[in-house]
């Protein structure tokens, strides 16, 4: 029996408020019960008196002892009396049994008065009850009626239980398990009885139907929304792990998040084993241009828009420069801290494409040499930073001599091979920072970087003449010497623009080719002088 149950609960309540009931009015009621029986006894006992007070009223007058003991003889016959006695002229002319007057038995007396006067006073009545039975009869008078109405809460408790539990616990009940036995979202519904179809039973049982309607169809909206989720994080996911494009997420500090194999397959770092890489920078291990990635990272941060480009990876076992097209935009807010995601492309094949197209634009297919487009650019980017830099330079301006008389004599294979020798020379005698073009022909064009000591000049163009003394073979067993023309302008001092620059070094070598040619000779608009000596216009 579970005490917790409605049922138990309650009958208990009713019990209870049964047996207060039951108490309360019993009390009530007893001592109700008990004065009045008393009260009636009290009346009988005075009936009784003025029924005998006639023949004791004649006894009394005429002073007839024994008819006032006959009249005190049968009062003391009813058991409710145990004494009587006549008192006339203060005497006392009939008595029997108990007459003394004390607390517990009081007497109860009547005046009599004279038969033919009713305003005679002849004598007196006097009869002492039976307080003792008087009382026992009011208990059990009283005691019945209290049994009574005891019995009659108890079987209106009873009733009333019965009633409870028929019409309200018993319903409840039933309602409560079946509701125990449903499983929300499988449909089913609280089935109401006929007899609680307008009762609050009733109501509370459509209430529980509308709410497991409501509940179902909530249910159904949310398994509906999971699976879309699903299908969504699947095809999601599938984009993420079999996307070509590396993605990544990295905190602000370079610290990686997460990343698809994709991005694990370009860096080369180990996918197996990802808590390798959760401290470290993943920015510095990853990029050769680490300060322009995170550069990258922080505009991305900064203005909450994707920024791009294209950066060095490190590559690993000497593969040579890796390239990839970066793309970066924040992917978190400020509560969930700062968060970069990261997508890059493998554009190595491209940038090698680019490479080798700028390489075909810009280089002398003969020589290796930079071509006339690609010297222009060097001289007008070189013109630019000059003046930030405070540096000077030095163009030269070379013409082979002979070159034409090689290349008629023996062909243009004799031709292409004293180029080709020429321009290997010419770059073994410059430092890498200078550019070394051919312009077309047997011209070609020479920037020395940070040249703008004369002295300097001079021992390079002497050092490129001599180098030149060396025959070349242009057939088997056939050697040629070639000569040199040079013409030399310095920036600033001949020209502060490369058309001039150009201009002036060519005049330079125009007037070394009319005095002789294989020399050198700096451009100097009032004259011309010897070798080592400034040329003029």
């Amino acid at each position: 029996m579970n005490i917790n149950s409605l049922h138990i609960k309650v009958s208990l309540s009713v019990a209870a408020a049964a047996l207060f009931v039951v108490i309360v009015s019993s009390q009530f009621f007893y001592q109700r019960s008990y004065e009045n029986s008393f009260s009636d006894s009290e009346r009988s006992v005075q009936q009784l008196l003025e029924t005998v007070q006639a023949t004791a009223a004649i006894a009394a007058y005429v002073g007839n002892r024994e008819l006032a003991q006959q009249v005190v003889s049968g009062l003391t016959q009813n058991d409710i009396v145990v004494g009587a006695k006549i008192t006339a002229n203060n005497e006392v002319i009939g008595q029997n049994g108990k007459t003394a007057d004390s607390k517990k038995n009081p007497l109860i007396a009547i005046v009599l008065h004279a038969p033919f006067d009713e305003k005679e006073i002849v004598g007196e009545l006097a009869v002492a009850p039976n307080i003792p039975l008087i009382a026992l009869r009011a208990r059990d008078s009283a005691m019945a009626t209290a049994m009574g109405l005891a019995a009659q809460a108890a079987v209106v408790a009873l009733l009333v239980l019965i009633l409870v539990y028929w019409m309200m616990t018993r319903p409840l009940s039933h309602l409560s398990g079946r509701l125990h036995r449903i499983t929300p979202g499988d449909g089913s519904r609280l089935d109401v009885h006929s007899l609680h179809r307008g009762d609050e039973i009733g109501l509370l049982a459509g209430d529980i139907n509308a709410l497991l309607h409501t509940v179902e169809k909530m249910l159904e909206e949310e398994r509906q929304l999971r699976h879309r989720d699903e299908l969504l994080e699947t095809r999601f996911r599938g984009i993420f792990e079999d996307s070509s494009a590396g993605i990544f997420l990295v905190r602000d500090q370079g610290t990686l998040v997460t990343a698809n194999p994709a991005f694990f397959r370009l860096t080369g770092l180990n996918e197996n084993h990802p808590a390798e890489h959760i401290d470290d920078n993943i920015i510095a291990r990853v990029f050769l241009d680490q300060e322009q990635a995170e550069s990258l990272i922080q505009l991305a941060l900064a203005s909450g828009r994707p920024h791009s480009a294209d950066l060095r990876i490190r590559t690993e076992n000497n593969e040579g420069v890796r390239w990839a097209h970066c793309i970066f935009s924040q992917a978190g807010n400020a509560q969930q801290g700062a968060t970069v995601e990261g997508v890059m492309y493998d554009v190595t094949q491209r940038k090698r494409s680019e490479d080798r197209i700028r390489e075909l634009a810009e280089k002398d297919s003969l020589t290796g040499l930079s071509n006339r487009q690609a010297a222009e650019m060097a001289l007008a980017e070189l013109m630019q930073q000059a003046p930030k830099s405070g540096c000077e330079f030095a163009i030269m301006m070379i013409d082979l001599d002979r070159f034409k008389f090689i290349n008629d004599t023996y062909g243009h294979d004799a031709g292409d091979k004293v180029l080709y020798t020429v321009a290997q020379r010419l770059r073994k005698l410059v430092r890498e920072s200078d550019v070394v073009a051919r312009l077309g022909g047997d011209e070609f064009l020479l920037l020395l970087n940070h040249a703008g000591n004369i002295e300097m000049v001079e021992r390079i163009a002497r050092k490129i003449l001599d180098a030149q003394q060396i025959p070349i073979d242009v057939q088997p067993g056939v050697l040629e010497k070639v000569g040199m023309s040079i013409g030399i302008a310095l920036y600033p001092d001949h020209g502060d623009n490369p058309l001039s620059l150009r201009k002036h070094a060519d005049q330079a070598m125009y007037a070394v080719k009319r005095q002789g040619k294989n020399n050198y000779a700096i451009y100097r608009p009032e004259g011309l002088s010897a070798v080592g000596e400034e040329a003029a216009e």
